[in-house]
């Protein structure tokens, strides 16, 4: 089939603003459903733009693919970018404009992976006649809850490293200074880049020289993030966490177990089955997880092959990620009868097994949640083990905090994002380690995994990290899934003073996994309090984080007596 490609055509806006788009389409004379993909970084950029969709192939296979410079980005009008704050009517807009083209039949199918997919969630939220179908991939939900915050601590590896390496050279380009003035700045820029975990030990984080706090033109969300550090009708706004039942369309949600969108993902398909705006959204959404970190749909993922069935070029040996949206879009907007419909709404890789799974719904009601109990003597079992002492202690020195190893990272390429051998981290100062007996049979853990920890800090504040790892029978340790709290947002909301040295039960999310620990393994957890540069540093000093210009070290406790047993919960799975 012959193929036109139209390059920025402009999309006129309510407000005046023009933004450009390609549009991918049969050559042929005729009206064809349009899929829509709106993004921030560059819609020429075709290693992101066709990441997960292959806009050739889409407009091969009979639809006309819009592919849209977001407000202030690259060909698009707009003064300076502002994440997601202009996306819902400017959405709502580019849809209106895509269903009256005379090669539009009427129909949009709304993708995206990443800031796209929280697109496409937006166009859907705004209810539009023409929207029939969602797709977003690894799409984020709440920014407090599980994107630039997580636990009350600040994602800020994330944080920067969006700002100043997606979005930063873009919008320094926008902002036209001077030549003169204009490569200083972009090799300072570069510079910083290279030097990233350096520049994020400069304080305080609130005046972070890279991201130039007093050029409103380059990238002032930064600090505007900074000034939401507890959750708050500001932070809700810009994404459509809350706002499902406006959503009336079947959503397709493609997440990863080490992605660092999981949890939005996971919020995203719960919310949809339980509360979308309509009977057909909430009966026919689905949820597809996979092994995979943020943008990376291979079989190896971090330091470990999880087999070629888990390859997004061929999904479980059976299509790839374009071929399973085609077949997606061609039920919703050709009303194509393809079985789809008739496929289990939820489909998992199982790791350690390394085998996809349909399942019926998301969490698996037939998974029995165990307490795995925090040993004194170090040991991980499901009875709890008197022993001599009831309590473990470390020193948590912000100055030395303890490095990233693994996890659902997004931040420079020398920092490897999924499971990774765990060496940097055991046998340091200030991570406790609890090792389970070597396991006889296979032990499958699906589901949401919690920790109840009984702790108490010399600080004013201070975090507690919880990281499940798998144990090889040579010893190397891999990560599995982890969660951060931040001791003064322990109860999700609103900022609590802490009283130095008394007990606190409090409960650390690790977010979910599906991990089968194989016979002849162990399962581990490590505790700690910092993990940097993926997140800021607790100062311990009660002070804000991203304001302080001091650190103090912090005495940290972890109770394991039999009224303060700390505990992990695990959802296992009966084989």
């Amino acid at each position: 089939m012959s193929l036109v490609v139209d390059k920025n055509v402009p999309v006129a806006l309510r407000d005046g603003v023009t933004l450009r788009a390609d549009v991918y389409r049969p050559a042929a004379p005729g009206r064809y459903p349009v899929l829509l993909q709106r993004t921030p970084y560059n819609k020429e950029l075709w290693p992101i733009a066709a990441m997960t969709l292959d806009p050739l192939r889409a407009a091969a296979a009979g639809y006309a693919v819009v592919i849209q410079d977001v407000r202030a980005r690259w060909a698009s009008e707009g003064g300076v970018f502002f994440p997601y704050r202009d996306e819902f009517d400017d959405g709502r807009d580019t849809l209106d404009w895509a269903a009256a083209q005379p090669w539009s039949d009427g129909t949009v199918g709304c993708y995206g992976l990443s800031y796209m997919g929280g697109t496409a969630w937006l166009a859907g939220a705004t209810g539009h006649p023409a929207l029939r179908a969602l797709s977003p991939t690894t799409a984020p939900c709440d920014f407090y809850h599980d994107h630039f915050w997580r636990g009350g601590a600040l994602n800020i590896g994330l944080l920067a490293m969006w700002s100043m390496r997606a979005i930063g050279p873009a919008a320094l380009i926008r902002a036209r200074p001077q030549p003169a003035d204009f490569y200083p700045l972009l090799l300072q820029l570069v510079d910083d880049l290279d030097a990233f975990e350096h520049v994020l030990t400069q304080l305080p984080l609130d005046r972070f020289a890279p991201t130039r706090p007093d050029d409103e033109r380059f990238v002032p969300f930064f600090y505007e993030f900074l000034r939401h550090a507890e959750p708050d009708a500001w932070t809700k706004s810009l994404l459509v966490a809350g706002r499902h039942g406006e959503v009336q369309v079947p959503s397709l949600s493609i997440a990863g177990w080490h992605d660092l969108l999981l949890n939005a993902d996971l919020q995203h398909y719960r919310a949809m089955r339980g509360g979308a705006g309509s009977e057909l959204a909430r009966r026919h959404s689905r949820l597809v997880i996979g092994p995979w970190a943020h943008a990376m749909f291979h079989n190896v993922v971090g330091d470990l092959d999880m087999g070629f069935r888990a390859n997004g070029l061929l999904l479980d040996l059976k299509e790839d990620l374009t071929k399973f949206q085609l077949r997606w879009f061609d039920r919703w907007l050709r009303d194509d009868r393809n079985g789809i419909d008739d496929e289990a709404p939820v489909k998992i890789f199982v790791q350690g097994a390394n085998r996809w799974r349909d399942e019926a719904d998301w969490p698996l009601a037939r998974a029995q949640v165990q307490a795995w109990y925090l040993n004194g003597d170090g040991s991980l079992e499901r009875t709890r083990r008197a022993v001599d002492s009831d309590m473990r202690s470390y020193v948590y020195d912000p100055h030395d905090p303890c490095p990233t190893a693994g996890g659902t990272l997004l931040l420079p390429t020398q920092y490897t994002p999924g499971p990774v051998d765990q060496h940097r981290v055991l046998g340091r100062r200030d991570v406790l380690d609890y090792v389970s007996p070597v396991l006889s049979v296979d032990l499958e853990v699906t589901g949401p995994v919690r920790a109840v920890l009984y702790v108490a800090t010399s600080g004013l504040d201070t975090d507690f990290i919880v990281k499940l790892c798998d144990v090889h029978p040579d010893g190397r340790t891999y990560n599995v899934c982890d969660g951060i709290l931040r001791l003064s947002f322990r109860d999700g909301r609103t900022r609590q003073a802490l009283t130095p040295d008394e007990c606190l039960r409090v409960e650390v999310d690790l977010w979910s996994t599906s991990m089968v620990f194989k016979a002849g393994h162990r399962l581990r957890v490590l505790v700690t309090s910092s993990d940097f540069p993926r997140y800021d540093r607790n100062p311990n000093t009660g002070e804000p984080a991203h304001r302080a210009t001091r650190f103090e070290p912090a005495l940290q406790r972890v109770f394991h007596g039999e009224h303060r047993a700390s505990h992990l919960l695990l959802p296992e799975i009966a084989t």
